[in-house]
């Protein structure tokens, strides 16, 4: 279930449209749903939309940066097809042609047409590093305080999109104040202008250097995570809720009857439950650098099969991805 769409909605619907100038954008985008729908939310509040992708698949992965897992060409259309022109007559069926722009390239050579003077929201779907960082020195200039930039594949095992958005933060300068990453459900972060980890100076006596006070402590990869808008989206509580209820109901069944998946089903009703009590911790609760585990931890098998059988490993063979529009 898209709850990504979800969570972006609810935020720029409640808490950036309505004060916060700037268009949207998305800069990867895959096959076409997701500027669809944020192009029509656009359109309802009178912005305009931007849409940009190469239509030929991904660049080639920088080694140094992204883990083996993508291709050179992933993503790209199917033998005879033109995704570019796929999604010019896909578009159509929307009503979103006066406030929709599609630009065609890789996102470093792109210029952002000077009609789009600012933005107050940016979805980056963008797989690796180059791609994601280069998108942040074109787009974080033009966001508006107040405006977000959404990452997907943040928490994903080519680690690339994580890598470049701690770059791009960290070569802002020594003075830069670290942002606070809203995490998205299930593997997005999401982080607002102006809204960064840092909260204020603590005064200390006897001549003691001043301390900082962050929103929360700092997590073992180096950034500051809230968990707000994952506890305040009430459809995503609801599923968890569900989703425990029928796995304990499964998994007691399973043990009763003695059958060989119990043991399975058992540790997929404590993931199931552990990410509801997550999930339901108050947000003024107290906080652990650790956080983050714990809300990664109960969403192994997502992970996991996410990975499949692109193991890094040299020799092992793969096709290339290949998508419609």
């Amino acid at each position: 279930y898209p709850w990504g769409q979800v969570v972006y909605h609810d935020f720029v619907v409640n808490h950036v449209l309505p004060g916060v100038p700037g268009d949207l954008a998305e800069l990867g985008i895959g096959q076409g749903g997701t500027s669809v729908f944020f192009a029509r939310v656009a359109k309802r509040y009178g912005r305009k939309f931007l849409a940009i992708d190469s239509f030929e698949g991904l660049p080639p992965p920088d080694a140094s940066k992204d883990n083996p897992y993508f291709l050179e060409g992933d993503y790209r259309p199917g033998s005879g097809e033109d995704n570019y022109a796929n999604f010019l007559r896909y578009k159509e069926r929307f009503d979103i042609d006066d406030n929709l722009t599609t630009l065609k390239g890789f996102f470093k050579d792109v210029e952002i047409p000077e009609s789009f003077q600012s933005f107050a929201f940016v979805h980056l779907d963008s797989d690796l590093y180059d791609s994601v960082y280069d998108s942040f020195v074109k787009m974080w200039p033009l966001l508006s305080e107040g405006g977000a930039i959404a990452v997907d594949d943040f928490f994903h095992h080519a680690q690339g999109p994580a890598r470049a958005v701690s770059d791009f933060f960290r070569c802002l300068g020594p003075d830069a104040e670290p942002p606070l990453m809203y995490v998205v459900p299930t593997y997005a972060v999401m982080v607002v202008k102006g809204r960064s980890a840092f909260k204020e100076w603590q005064e200390r006596p006897n001549g003691r250097p001043r301390g900082a006070i962050m929103e929360c402590p700092r997590a073992l990869d180096g950034n500051y995570y809230s968990f707000k808008l994952a506890r305040e989206c009430k459809p995503f509580v609801q599923a968890a809720e569900d989703a425990a209820k029928r796995v304990a109901e499964a998994a007691s069944e399973a043990e009763h009857a003695g059958r060989r998946d119990a043991a399975a089903l058992c540790r997929i009703r404590d993931n199931a439950e552990a990410f509801l009590a997550f999930l339901q911790y108050p947000n003024d609760g107290a906080r652990s650098g650790c956080d983050i585990l714990r809300y990664l931890q109960p969403l192994e098998d997502l992970f996991d099969v996410c990975e499949g059988n692109l193991c890094g490993m040299p020799g092992v063979e793969r096709k290339t991805i290949e998508i419609p529009i």
